[in-house]
């Protein structure tokens, strides 16, 4: 499957508005989908200001989803409540209902982590918090090579954290620079 992600720009904002609202995606993205809202959440990471960078999925080429990611180092408090050190996290979401059940979360998930791992060489893994009860991210993690290594409820101020969570992490091969 031919995945390929472009950096998030203000002209997406439209459709990354509807993505979060939609409702396959608001019970676990639980963020306000009004265009002001997502103005304020991503304008400043797509004006440089904040260090999480924003891309819009591409898959087959057809704007599928959006992902993101960041140096945990970057966010001590999430970092803190992971209990990760070394690492990247990454979070993503399929906007487009006809494309959930096709793969294409899987490949995206699949090469957003290996491009991640190039993208910060002194690292030691991606690691991706999920809720408990949204299977489809989590069994797409699974599928690409990541580990379970927690269970249980997060100590993250922020309240879209809120109830049972998984961490997933992907190690960097040994020796390598991507992921194997």
């Amino acid at each position: 499957m031919d995945v390929s992600f472009r950096p998030l720009t203000r002209a997406d904002f439209p459709l990354l508005s509807m993505w979060i609202a939609a409702p396959h995606v608001a019970p676990w993205w639980r963020e306000d989908a009004s265009p002001d809202a997502v103005e304020r959440a991503y304008g400043p990471a797509v004006d440089g200001a904040d260090p999480t960078e924003m891309f819009v999925a591409v898959v087959e080429g057809r704007d599928v989803g959006y992902a993101q990611r960041y140096l945990l180092d970057d966010y001590p408090d999430w970092s803190a409540a992971l209990g990760v050190t070394d690492a990247a996290g990454i979070d993503y979401l399929i906007g487009e209902a006809d494309a959930i059940g096709t793969g294409a979360g899987s490949a995206m998930v699949d090469a957003f982590s290996a491009a991640t791992l190039e993208r910060y060489p002194g690292i030691d893994c991606v690691a991706v918090a999920v809720q408990q009860a949204n299977r489809r991210s989590w069994r797409a993690l699974e599928r690409v090579g990541f580990e379970r290594v927690f269970a249980g409820t997060l100590a993250s101020p922020d309240p879209s954290d809120d109830g049972p969570a998984y961490l997933y992490v992907r190690r960097r091969p040994p020796g390598g620079a991507g992921v194997a």
